[in-house]
């Protein structure tokens, strides 16, 4: 018996049944007449069969291992320019209702003017443009009153395009900084313009980077050109070029490439034309928690590291559970130094520094990462560099107000113990410590001038109400030893202790009040020998976003 005549009795069985129950107190039933085909044939057309592999769906390459971040901190701290900040806090705003626009108004003491700005484009999916806006500046200064007064104003434009194959970004920039040479003794009778010294910096940059990011292979181009100068003789024009990018073999290993590149000349009294160039080839092989990073850096340059030096890099890590990681490294590299780079770590630097690449022989690293809980993040380690040309700043042998930068007289090598603690509750508290002991064995230099045994920083944000965020910053500086080459004298800087409250809060979705106290003990520390910074300083003002 075929299927076809199975299905038809088990179909009649199932009628039959349902019409006897049916029929019940209805009468008798009606006689009918069934018929089975047995030579009825079912015919389907015959299936279309794929015999192609399904493809396989691209793979994102994202890392899944667990990521650590851990916030870089500023110890430069400067007697000259109070660090005011305001707080950005965005409450549970839904993202449409966020404006980019906003301008900040601020008065403090010393005769201290605050304006910020910026303007931007509406959203686009392919373009935006944007300005930015910004002076500080205090009439008076800790001594002398206009005489250490100092102040900054920047300004950028800049813009970006998006397109399905390229992202292509640039900005102008300007800055303007004013400083004067206050440390003198207080017997001279000096008039602010004596002892006025003036920087300027203009720059433009050019980014192109691949706009898909789903591909196994991504690059860029950046170009910066910085035109800086001083208000006497000094100046300096960098070309700074960067090439890169990456590839991905698989998901296990992958291969990146950066080429750095510098152009650069520098005149004062005298001129000199400097070249710089590093090459940073590296592969990446990771598997089961483990990374491991090996390559090398190709870097030189044409003055007093002439020619190019081969720097193995080799670095690890081990992620031995979730939140729990430990690694290990050595690098060697060379460290391109500027006039620019320089003044920034110290405004009062005489003419004709001198001014070298810093070539970091080896630097040995180890250390772990552990996170207790989530939000709770500690790390530790330890860093063993041997270094060459290592800046060290005292005061200049002709003028003491000025500054020149001296170097070991061979290698040096030095010892930094690091620990730090993050934590963050989403919408409460942001809290980072970090905590780094310095330690230098100097080949010629009996001091490591100005420059720090032990260093911290705290710095916290909390949020006790809905718009309401307070800020406290906690710097510590130790050990600091300065040298005034003019009377060869040798003094022990006191130790710098710097707190900072700030608070912001949000009257509405467009207008805001903040204050900012900077110094809280009012110590005029000096970072830099003849130097005091300002005592207690405050800022309040206004903040409108449009």
């Amino acid at each position: 018996m075929n299927k076809l005549t199975r299905l038809s009795i088990v179909g009649l069985f199932i009628i039959g049944t349902g019409s006897l129950f049916a029929q019940q107190g209805q009468g008798q039933l009606e006689e009918a007449e069934i018929v089975i085909r047995k030579d009825r044939r079912i015919t389907l057309p015959p299936a279309t069969r794929n015999f192609e592999k399904i493809p396989q769906l691209p793979v994102s390459e994202t890392d899944t291992k667990q990521q650590y971040s851990f916030k870089t901190f500023q110890y430069s701290l400067s007697p000259l320019v109070p660090a005011f900040r305001t707080v950005n806090y965005q409450g549970n705003q839904r993202l449409s209702d966020l404006t980019s626009n906003f301008l900040k108004l601020g008065y403090g003491n010393y005769g201290t003017p605050y304006v910020e700005g910026y303007l931007g484009s509406k959203r686009h999916e392919s373009y935006l443009f944007n300005l930015y806006v910004r002076h500080l500046s205090s009439k008076k200064g800790p001594v002398f009153d206009e005489n250490s007064g100092e102040g900054r104003t920047e300004a950028a434009i800049g813009a970006k395009y998006f397109s399905n194959v390229n992202k292509v970004s640039g900005s102008m920039n300007y800055s303007s900084q004013k400083v004067h040479f206050y440390g003198y003794d207080s017997v001279l009778d000096l008039e602010p313009g004596d002892i006025e010294r003036k920087f300027t910096r203009f720059s433009t940059n050019v980014l192109i980077e691949n706009a898909n990011k789903e591909q196994n292979f991504d690059y860029h181009f950046k170009t910066d050109w910085i035109f800086f100068r001083d208000s006497y003789e000094a100046r300096e024009n960098k070309f700074n070029f960067d090439v890169g990018g990456f590839f991905i073999v698989n998901e296990d290993l992958r291969f990146n490439i950066d080429l750095l590149a510098t152009l650069s000349k520098r005149q004062d009294t005298e001129e000199d034309n400097r070249s710089y160039l590093n090459f940073r080839p590296r592969a990446i092989y990771r598997t089961n928690g483990f990374t491991f990073n090996a390559g090398f850096n190709l870097a030189g340059d044409n003055g007093f590291n002439k020619g190019l030096s081969i720097y193995p890099v080799i670095k690890a890590d081990y992620a031995l559970s979730s939140g729990f990681r430990i690694y290990a490294g050595y690098e060697g590299d060379l460290e391109f130094n500027s006039v620019e780079s320089s003044i920034s770590e110290n405004p009062f630097l005489e003419a004709d520094f001198d001014l070298r690449n810093t070539e970091k022989v080896s630097d040995i690293t180890a250390g772990l990462d552990f996170q207790l809980f989530d939000g709770l993040t500690l790390s530790s380690g330890v860093s063993y560099a041997t270094l060459n040309n290592l800046q060290f700043i005292t005061n200049s042998i002709s003028d003491s107000t000025r500054f020149e930068i001296l170097y070991d007289g061979d290698k040096t090598d030095r010892l930094d113990v690091f620990g730090a603690v993050n934590f963050e509750k989403a919408g409460k508290v942001r809290s980072s410590l970090r905590f780094d002991f310095y330690n230098y064995s100097l080949a010629t230099l009996t001091e490591a001038w100005h420059r720090p045994n032990f260093k911290a920083a705290f710095n916290s944000t909390i949020f006790p109400i809905e718009k309401l965020a307070i800020t406290t910053d906690l710097y510590y500086l130790g050990g600091l030893k300065a040298l005034n080459g003019e009377t060869t004298q040798v003094y022990d800087l006191d130790d710098i202790i710097d707190l900072n409250l700030g608070g912001r809060y949000e009257v509405n979705d467009r207008i805001g009040v903040f204050l900012q106290i900077n110094n809280l003990f009012g110590k005029e520390y000096e970072r830099y020998l003849n130097y005091p910074s300002r005592g207690i300083q405050f800022l309040g003002g206004l903040s409108v976003s449009f």
